[in-house]
């Protein structure tokens, strides 16, 4: 039992260390400029505008859609698989991924449903899309939207 009591002591001691890194800092500004690319890019697959996406992913980037994977070079001229509503993400917030701050995930629940390809997209979905800059300008790296299954 001591020694049980002495592994619980040493993983609550790492969890605080873990905790205590060098965590980035907010950056409201890139934060902004961060969601509103996500807006924007939404609006760009709900539009069926190829240029506004191309000008917001990297090409070998990817997208995963219910079907799989999709390179975004490829996805860039088939955006009129989509017919999604307006953005309502709820919940929408920023996460670095590193202390560089170069990178980041945008992370929300949209809820409206649409469809891709006619087959319905749930009403309540979570996404995740990374950015990376790249030569001073974010890019989304890869977008993923899952189902929100009630149990």
């Amino acid at each position: 039992m001591k020694f049980l009591s002495m592994i619980g002591a040493l993983l609550l001691g790492l969890a605080v260390a873990s905790g205590q890194e060098a965590a980035p800092k907010s950056d409201d500004a890139a934060e902004k400029v961060l969601l509103d690319n996500e807006r924007a890019l939404y609006a760009a697959v709900a539009n069926h505008d190829k240029a506004a996406f191309q000008a917001r992913v990297m090409p070998e980037g990817t997208w995963a859609s219910p079907t799989g994977f999709i390179p975004m070079r490829l996805l860039a001229d088939s955006l009129d698989v989509y017919r999604l509503p307006a953005f309502g993400g709820q919940n929408v917030r920023v996460v670095w991924t590193d202390t560089s701050k170069d990178s980041a995930l945008v992370m929300y629940g949209r809820s409206g449903g649409g469809s891709f390809g006619h087959q319905p997209i749930a009403e309540t979905v979570l996404v995740s899309t990374v950015w990376t800059k790249r030569d001073g300008k974010w890019v989304a790296v890869h977008h993923h939207e899952s189902e929100v299954v009630k149990p």
